[in-house]
C-alpha cells in the first residue's frame, strides 16, 4: 500500500484547487435597501440554560439563524422593519416576541423558551433539525439528557458510553467493554472532551462503565469523521461531552440507588448572575459481592465527581469553571498474614476548566479557555518488608484555547482559533535504594480556521477549513486541510461531503487486542517515529420524513498511513518497538430516528471493512466487525404511567487467531514429588490472527420507570433487564487436552441475563 507520506503532495495540491474554484464561483445574493441585525440568547425559562442550536428566525421571511452551542444566535443584512421574532426548539412551546429593525442598528432580543408540549399543528425545530438546515458537520449525531436516561441501563447504571455504542459506526467488544472503536479506528484515535478537558482514560472497572455521570450531562456530540479544523489532535472522530450549566432559578436535586452504586447531584443560582452543579457517584457493589463469595484480601470501589459553576458579572460576558474528579482503587492482602502482602492500586482522571465566554460586538462572539487534565495512577506495595515500593505514571496537559466567531459578512462567518498544549509524561520508580525516572515533554500548538458561507438562495453551504499543527517533538509542522459541503436539493433533503487529513502526536502502549483493559498508558510521538495520518473521503445524505423522522446514509473512506501498532501478543509494547503500520477502512452507515411521540427512538445499521498491514503482514483487527445492527424504542406512558424502552444489538462475528495444532511438551527432569516424570505439558499452536470469526453476537434490554409525584418533588422506580432472552454470547475461547490426549474447546461466556432495581429521588 502507498504509503501517506507519498500521497500528502497530491491531496494538498488537489484541495488547493478545489478551494480555489469553489470561491471564484461562489455567489451571494444582494440585499436591497435599508438593512440592520437581530443578536441575542436563547434560554430554557424554567432554568435559565442556554438551548444549544435553537432555531431563531423572522416569521414570514427567509431570514434565520441556528443558535451556537452557547445559546447565542446572530441574524444579519435584515432589512429595516417590524417582525415577529420566532424561538422554537422541540420539548419547549415556541417563544415569539416583536423586534422593529433600524437602518444600521442591531437589536439585542433574547427569548426564553417555556418547557412544554408543543401544541398541535405546530412546526416542531429539533436541534438536529436545526443542524440540517444551517450547519455544514457530516457524520455527526446529538445526544440529549433525556434519550441518556430512558435507555436500558447495565447494572442500573446509565453510560453515556454505553450509549454511544448504540451509534452507527461504532463497535463494541465484548459487554465488558466500553471503548470506542469507530469507523475502522482504534479507541485512543478518539479525542474524548468534557467541557474541554481532555479525558485520558474513560473508563471504571476494568472497561465496564465511563466516568461521566448521565445526570449531570446537557448533551453530547458524537463526530464519527470529517471533523472541523477547531478539533485535532486524533485521526478518528470526536466525542465532545457538556455538563449542565446549573439551575440559575431556584435549587433542586436527586438522588438515586441502583444495585451497583449511589449517586447524587443539586443545582442552583449563584446570587441573581450564576448557576452552579456538583454530581458525585461512588460504588459499593464490588465489596458486597467480595464479600458475599467470601473473597477476603481483595476490595475496589471507583467513584466519580462532576461540577460547573457560571457567573455573568456584566452583560453578555459569562465566566464558566468545570471539573472532573474520577478514580478506581483496587486493594489487596494477604488476609492469613496481617505483616505479609499488602498494596494498593489507584488510577483516574482530574481535570478543571475555565472559560470566559463574551459577545464583543454583535457580530463577533468570542471564547478563552485555560484547561489542566490529568490523569495519573499509583501503585503502591510492601511484601512485608520495611521498604515499600512504589510505581507512580503522571499525565499532565495544560491547554490554552481562543475561539472567535465573526459574522463579517452576509451569509460568511469566520471561525478563528489558537490551540496551545504542553503536556509531561511523567513514569517514576522507587524500592529501597532503588530509582528510576523517565519524563516526556510534548507541546503541540495550532492555528486553525474555518469559514462558514452560503450561496445559491441558501441552498449550498460550503465550509473549508485549514489546521496549521507545530509539534515540538521532531520540531515538525503538519498542514491539515479540510473541506465541508452541504446542498438542499429540496426543504428536507440535504447532500453531505467531506474531506480531511488529520494527524496525531500522542498514542498508547495498550494492545487493542486485550479482552480487559485497566488503563491506558499513553506516549508521545518520537522523533525518529513518522507521524501517525489519516485522510477521511465522506459522502452522504440526509432526508427529512416527517417532523419528528429523519433517516440518513453516509458513505466513507478512511485511509490511514504511518500508525504505531503494539507487537501482537504483547499486553504492552515500549515506545522504540512500536511497529510502523498502514491500513484502511470503509463502509456505510444508515440510520432512521424517530424524535419525538408515544415510540421514539433510532434503528441504526453499518457495514464496515477494516485492514491493517505491518511489512508484509496484512490482517483484520480484532474489532473488524462486517454488519452491525442497534434497535433503541423509548415508549413514555406505556401504561399506568410506566416508560418503558427497549435496546436490541446484533453483530457479526469478530475475528480471532484459533487454535490450528498442538503438540506435547516433555521435561527431562521433574520434581521427585510429580507423579510421572513423562507427563505431557500441551502446547497450541495459533493461527493466524484474523483466521476465525466467533458467533454472532445479539442481545435484548429492556427497562421500566414509574414515577410518583409528592409533595417535596417526585419518586422513580426502575427495572432494567440485561440480555433479557438470555443469549449466550462468547466472549472469547480456550482449549484443553483431555484423558484422551484430544483438544477440546471451551468458552466464556459474557453477560447472562441480569435484573436490576433501583430507586430515584428528585426534589
Amino acid at each position: 500500500m502507498q504509503s501517506d507520506r507519498r500521497r500528502k503532495p497530491n491531496v494538498l495540491l488537489s484541495l488547493a484547487v478545489l478551494y480555489a474554484v469553489l470561491f471564484t464561483l461562489r455567489v451571494d445574493l444582494p440585499v436591497y435597501g435599508l438593512t440592520g441585525a437581530v443578536n441575542g440568547f436563547a434560554r430554557d425559562a424554567s432554568n435559565g440554560g442556554a438551548l444549544a442550536y435553537c432555531n431563531v428566525y423572522l416569521d414570514k421571511t427567509d431570514y434565520g439563524a441556528a443558535a451556537n452551542d452557547k445559546g447565542y444566535y446572530y441574524i444579519g443584512r435584515v432589512p429595516a422593519g417590524k417582525y415577529d421574532l420566532v424561538a422554537s426548539f422541540v420539548g419547549f412551546k415556541t417563544a415569539r416576541r416583536q423586534v422593529v429593525v433600524a437602518d444600521g442598528q442591531t437589536v439585542k432580543a433574547d427569548v426564553e423558551l417555556q418547557p412544554g408540549s408543543i401544541e398541535v399543528g405546530e412546526v416542531k425545530v429539533t436541534a438536529e433539525r436545526a443542524r440540517f438546515e444551517r450547519e455544514v458537520e457530516v457524520s455527526a449525531v446529538r445526544l440529549d439528557t433525556r434519550q441518556l436516561q430512558f435507555i436500558p441501563k447495565v447494572g442500573g447504571e446509565a453510560d453515556l458510553f454505553r450509549t454511544i455504542q448504540l451509534l452507527p459506526g461504532v463497535v463494541t467488544t465484548s459487554d465488558f467493554s466500553n471503548r470506542l472503536y469507530i469507523r475502522g479506528g482504534s479507541p485512543d484515535q478518539n479525542l474524548i472532551l468534557l467541557d474541554g478537558i481532555t479525558v485520558y482514560n474513560p473508563s471504571h472497572l476494568f472497561g465496564m462503565f465511563s466516568p461521566f455521570i448521565a445526570e449531570a450531562v446537557s448533551d453530547v456530540t458524537l463526530l464519527a469523521g470529517g471533523f472541523p479544523a477547531k478539533y485535532g489532535g486524533r485521526l478518528s472522530s470526536v466525542l465532545d461531552v457538556t455538563t449542565k450549566e446549573g439551575n440559575f432559578k431556584r435549587y433542586t436535586g436527586d438522588a438515586s440507588v441502583s444495585m451497583i452504586a449511589a449517586q447524587g447531584q443539586v443545582e442552583g443560582p449563584i446570587g441573581n448572575k450564576g448557576s452552579f452543579l456538583v454530581a458525585g457517584r461512588r460504588t459499593y457493589l464490588p465489596d458486597i459481592l467480595l464479600k458475599a463469595f467470601g473473597v477476603d484480601g481483595l476490595g475496589y470501589y471507583f467513584y466519580d465527581l462532576m461540577g460547573k459553576a457560571n457567573y455573568e458579572p456584566w452583560q453578555d460576558s459569562k465566566f464558566t469553571l468545570a471539573g472532573l474528579s474520577a478514580a478506581d482503587v483496587l486493594d489487596f492482602w494477604d488476609a492469613e498474614n496481617p505483616q505479609g502482602l499488602r498494596g494498593r492500586l489507584s488510577w483516574g482522571n482530574r481535570g478543571a476548566s475555565l472559560r470566559w465566554n463574551r459577545v464583543f460586538t454583535p457580530v463577533l462572539y468570542g471564547e478563552v479557555m485555560g484547561a489542566w487534565s490529568d490523569f495519573r495512577s499509583d501503585f503502591k506495595v510492601n511484601f512485608g518488608t520495611p521498604q515499600d515500593a512504589l510505581i507512580n505514571t503522571d499525565l499532565t496537559d495544560l491547554e490554552l484555547k481562543s475561539d472567535l466567531t465573526w459574522y463579517f459578512a452576509d451569509r460568511h462567518t469566520l471561525d478563528l482559533g489558537l490551540d496551545a498544549h504542553v503536556a509531561r509524561q511523567l513514569v517514576h520508580f522507587t524500592y529501597d535504594t532503588t530509582q528510576f525516572e523517565r519524563q516526556d515533554t510534548l507541546a503541540p500548538v495550532a492555528l486553525y480556521a474555518d469559514e462558514k458561507w452560503e450561496a445559491m438562495f441558501r441552498r449550498l453551504f460550503v465550509k473549508p477549513g485549514l489546521r496549521l499543527a507545530f509539534y515540538s517533538k521532531g520540531n515538525r509542522f503538519e498542514i491539515e486541510p479540510r473541506l465541508g459541503v452541504k446542498y438542499l436539493p429540496a426543504k428536507n433533503t440535504a447532500v453531505n461531503a467531506s474531506v480531511g487529513r488529520f494527524t496525531q502526536p500522542v498514542v498508547t502502549l495498550n494492545s487493542t487486542d486485550a479482552v480487559f483493559s485497566i488503563y491506558d498508558v499513553w506516549v508521545p510521538v518520537q522523533p525518529d517515529q513518522a507521524m501517525p495520518t489519516a485522510l477521511h473521503y465522506i459522502a452522504g445524505v440526509e432526508q427529512w420524513l416527517r417532523s419528528d423522522l429523519m433517516v440518513s446514509l453516509e458513505g466513507y473512506y478512511k485511509d490511514y498511513g504511518d500508525l504505531l501498532e503494539t507487537r501482537y501478543g504483547e499486553m504492552f509494547t515500549r515506545p522504540e518497538s512500536l511497529l510502523k503500520a498502514d491500513g484502511y477502512s470503509y463502509g456505510t452507515d444508515l440510520m432512521v430516528r424517530k424524535t419525538e411521540g408515544r415510540v421514539n427512538g433510532w434503528a441504526s445499521y453499518s457495514y464496515m471493512w477494516t485492514r491493517r498491514s505491518i511489512g508484509d503482514e496484512e490482517y483484520h483487527p480484532h474489532y473488524d466487525r462486517r454488519h452491525n445492527v442497534n434497535i433503541v424504542v423509548t415508549l413514555p406512558q406505556l401504561f399506568w404511567g410506566t416508560d418503558m424502552s427497549l435496546k436490541w444489538t446484533l453483530g457479526t462475528g469478530l475475528p480471532y487467531a484459533g487454535v490450528i495444532g498442538y503438540y506435547p511438551r516433555y521435561l527431562v527432569s521433574r520434581p521427585p514429588h510429580w507423579s510421572s516424570a513423562w507427563d505431557p505439558e500441551w502446547e497450541f499452536i495459533e493461527g493466524a490472527r484474523d483466521a476465525y470469526r466467533y458467533p454472532v453476537y445479539h442481545r435484548l434490554d429492556a427497562g421500566f420507570t414509574h414515577s410518583w409525584k409528592v409533595k417535596w418533588g417526585e419518586i422513580s422506580a426502575f427495572l432494567d433487564i440485561t440480555n433479557l432472552y438470555n443469549a449466550k454470547n462468547v466472549l472469547l475461547y480456550y482449549w484443553e487436552v483431555n484423558e484422551q490426549g484430544l483438544p477440546e474447546r471451551h468458552s466464556i461466556g459474557m453477560i447472562p441475563i441480569l435484573p436490576t432495581i433501583g430507586v430515584k429521588a428528585r426534589f
